[in-house]
């Protein structure tokens, strides 16, 4: 990758592959639920990759239908209308940008938690507050994050060559910062970007960061592993796109990557290297 002058990284579930904390905001939201056992059931099934609800696929929150490659589903996975014609449209509709009505696009396992919220009848106030107070369980420094190896010492010798660095998370600050620093990145990004508003929120800070540094926007690379919120809008406006995907989305992916492990990032970059 010699012509990649830019890297834009997302924080959760890119820069580390700790689930741990899912615990804590699992027991936080059953607390919350008519039926806590049920939830905490179903979020275990969830994390096992056991649960017709999965990456990738979509959660109507009106009807508590699930829309996959097999058609309609109930929560329980009975097809009720078969075939991946309407899957195919809403996926359709991700890759256009385009809104999604009552459909929610489950781009990784912190939207599996809010549909899991949703179906439980978990209020919209203690779904918030949940989530807060597990984003602040995160910054303890007795909670560890299991890091990438390697990740560090990669940023450092980008930035060495001269290669933006940046940061573009939809989480706040104060939690966010915290866990740059438990991973030990604090320093290594020109920029932070914090509640960026993805997906819509992304394209415009992108132009505007390959504006402030020079760059066009096919010499920017998005690494992220939310299809909807990091991929696709980075794609649209021209950029190259590493898509981290431990789930193995059910539907088509179009980035220039499309990896399980960002340590494949590493290895296609000093493959691209060599080649010069």
């Amino acid at each position: 990758m010699p012509d990649i002058r830019m890297i834009v990284y997302d924080l959760d579930g890119t820069l580390y592959r700790d689930r741990s904390h899912f615990r804590r905001y699992c027991e936080l939201l059953a607390a919350g639920a008519p039926r806590p056992s049920a939830f905490e059931r179903d979020w275990e099934y969830m994390e096992e990759e056991r649960h017709p609800l999965r990456v990738g696929m979509f959660f109507n929150g009106r009807t508590g239908q699930i829309c996959g490659p097999k058609g309609l589903m109930t929560w329980e996975g009975e097809v009720v209308k078969a075939g991946s014609a309407f899957y195919d449209d809403l996926v359709n509709d991700v890759e256009q940008e385009r809104d999604l009505g009552d459909w929610l696009y489950i781009g990784d396992l912190w939207w599996s938690m809010i549909a899991l919220a949703a179906w439980h009848r978990v209020p919209p106030e203690r779904l918030r507050e949940s989530f807060l107070a597990t984003r602040a369980y995160m910054m303890e420094d007795a909670v560890p994050l299991r890091t990438v190896p390697g990740l560090r010492e990669f940023i450092q010798a980008r930035n060495r060559e001269g290669v933006v660095q940046i940061l573009a998370t939809n989480s706040p600050e104060p939690d966010s910062r915290a866990i740059i620093g438990k991973l030990g990145l604090k320093g290594l990004f020109q920029v932070c970007s914090f509640v960026t508003g993805k997906p819509a929120g992304l394209l415009p800070r992108l132009r505007e960061w390959a504006a402030e540094f020079g760059a066009s926007l096919d010499e920017v690379l998005m690494v992220g592993d939310n299809y909807r919120n990091d991929v696709v809008p980075a794609r649209r406006g021209g950029c190259r796109t590493f898509f981290l995907d431990p789930h193995r989305v059910p539907h088509p992916v179009h980035a220039t990557y499309h990896e399980r492990r960002i340590e494949s990032l590493f290895v296609h970059w000093n493959s691209a290297q060599n080649l010069c």
